[in-house]
């Protein structure tokens, strides 16, 4: 009997296993749906902006008469800014906290995420 009652146990401890195995795969799928998601929301986010950015240059190159020369010697200003040629403004990096709260604040937003407060300088502002 004492046998049998061994053979129940594992069988049972198999299954809460069995079952936790499941759950979890079945959280990982959840999690990859999603994360798909985002990537793809990044995407049209960043074709959109894509669009935004060209239409604003050709406006500027058929109102104002900039060239591809000047777009290209301003764009290396801003990234020899951090003092590396590297196709990136390190300071929209640059971790920036709330007056209010005293919480990260993410680049870009003219609000704090957490308690609302007015960002300094507003939404475009970033230290320099």
């Amino acid at each position: 009997m004492v046998g049998g009652l061994g053979l129940a146990a594992w069988a049972a401890s198999e299954q809460v296993r069995s079952r936790s195995a499941e759950t979890a795969a079945h959280n990982a799928r959840d999690v990859a749906h999603e994360s798909a998601m985002d990537a793809e929301k990044a995407r049209r986010n960043v074709e959109r902006l894509y669009m935004v950015v060209q239409a604003m240059w050709e406006l500027l190159q058929d109102k104002v008469g900039l060239t591809d020369a000047d777009l290209e010697a301003k764009v290396r200003e801003i990234d020899m800014r951090d003092g590396q040629l590297d196709g990136r403004d390190a300071t929209q990096t640059a971790l920036q906290t709330c007056r209010n709260c005293g919480r990260a604040l993410l680049s870009g937003l003219a609000h704090c995420s957490w308690c609302g407060a007015q960002a300094d300088g507003g939404a475009f502002h970033h230290s320099r």
